[in-house]
């Protein structure tokens, strides 16, 4: 299966879980005022996002070293969106003061689309509001999907482009945000977000691409939105847990031919963790612990040697120590429902040293989805420095809880 397949099918899985599936007519609520004595059971909506902000200068390709020799700063973009407002029928929504989620149809230009395309994206969002007046909210938004429709880098066709290296990417995006209520069903917001591409480093070159920009956006609903009255929920019962898992993943790496300067691959590489880790819920939203990482990965102390012709020949480690390593790390989750944003720092307690080694600490960043038989699956980035992927892992894991 794809990167693409298996994303798209771990987005859906995630939507329809959070959402209660249920039929709304919209041709009959367009314009007609909600009736007192029926309250809908799915407040939904449609909106229109327009951005125009800042391309960071995070490598020489959008430096300027392309084909329209000029750096690439600016971009613009416009998103649809379908959403649903919780309204308050479950604990959680008024644990997290009524958060909506959602899914967005994204389109970029970055008016160097020789080199770039112009990049669709297919997401899942969820908005979650610090404070909430009675015409006004303001709060933070998290999405995360794919994105297709690259100009990929080609040692050929696209020399320049070590931003992208494939035509599908994850798609990351933070922002903040502030709304108002035009009328019951008209609402206008605006915020600044922050935007990343990077396909997990499953093919390179992959330096990826970091966005920042301000936005507006018009929300129609089609319903009169419900009036959200936060009930206190009781408190919540503190636990504890082991949570085991195994994650896969595949990546590539890159180098240059000392000959020509000419960018290569140096073949695709597999990587398999395993963790555990003790995690203690201390609220209805936050989850902290600490866990280990066990892994093996392929592309350790990768050489590069040239034959009598100067063709490079790739040679993998058959040393069982430079393949191995042991992580110790920290981890925070974001509780929303069966689902979990999570986050983890750590450091690299036992491995092999060798030239070109990855930095000492590394980070994941991901999401995971339990099920109510304590099973879980889930998606975690690798990376270094906060902003360099070093692989995907697809995990599925299991957790035993006690109190």
């Amino acid at each position: 299966m794809s990167l693409k397949h298996k994303i798209a099918l771990f987005l859906l899985l995630i939507f329809t879980s959070v959402v209660d599936v249920q039929a709304t007519n919209p041709l009959t609520s367009l314009f007609k005022k909600d009736s007192l004595q029926t309250e809908p059971k799915r407040y939904s909506f449609f909106s229109t996002r327009y951005h125009a902000g800042r391309v960071l200068q995070t490598n020489d390709f959008l430096r300027g070293e392309n084909l329209q020799e000029e750096p690439i700063t600016s971009f613009h973009a416009l998103a649809f969106s379908y959403g649903v407002q919780t309204a308050g029928q479950k604990e959680w929504h008024h644990v997290l003061n009524f958060p909506y989620y959602g899914v967005s149809f994204y389109n970029a230009n970055f008016f160097n689309s020789q080199e770039l395309g112009y990049p669709t994206a297919l997401y899942g969002f969820m908005g979650f509001p610090f404070k909430r007046t009675k015409r006004s909210t303001v709060g933070y938004e998290l999405g995360f999907g794919l994105t297709y429709n690259w100009q990929a880098y080609d040692p050929y066709r696209n020399p320049f482009n070590i931003a992208i290296g494939s035509n599908k990417t994850v798609y990351i995006d933070a922002s903040l945000f502030y709304s108002y209520d035009l009328t019951p069903r008209w609402q206008l917001k605006t915020g600044l977000g922050f935007t990343h591409f990077s396909n997990g480093a499953t093919k390179k070159p992959n330096s990826g691409l970091n966005l920042v920009s301000p936005f507006i956006e018009v929300n129609y609903s089609l319903h009169d939105r419900p009036i959200l009255i936060r009930e206190k929920q009781p408190d919540y019962l503190d636990n504890y847990e082991l949570a085991v898992q195994m994650g896969v993943g595949k990546k590539q790496e890159s180098y240059k031919n000392p000959e020509d300067e000419e960018l290569k691959i140096a073949g695709s590489f597999a990587v398999v963790n395993f963790s555990a880790a003790i995690l203690k819920q201390v609220s209805w939203k936050n989850k902290f612990g600490a866990g280990v990482d066990i892994t093996h990965d392929t592309q350790g102390n990768v050489k590069i040697s040239y034959d009598q012709e100067g063709i490079p020949v790739v040679h993998k480690s058959e040393d069982f120590l430079d393949l191995m390593k042991v992580g110790i790390y920290g981890t925070y989750e974001f509780c929303v429902n069966h689902l979990s944003v999570a986050s983890h720092l750590g450091f690299y307690a036992l491995r092999k040293s060798y030239p070109g080694q990855q930095p000492f600490i590394y980070q994941k960043f991901g999401l995971k989805y339990h099920f109510k038989n304590d099973v879980y699956i889930g998606l975690l980035v690798r990376a270094h420095k906060f902003t360099v992927a070093d692989v995907i892992e697809w995990n599925v894991g299991y957790r035993l809880k006690w109190y």
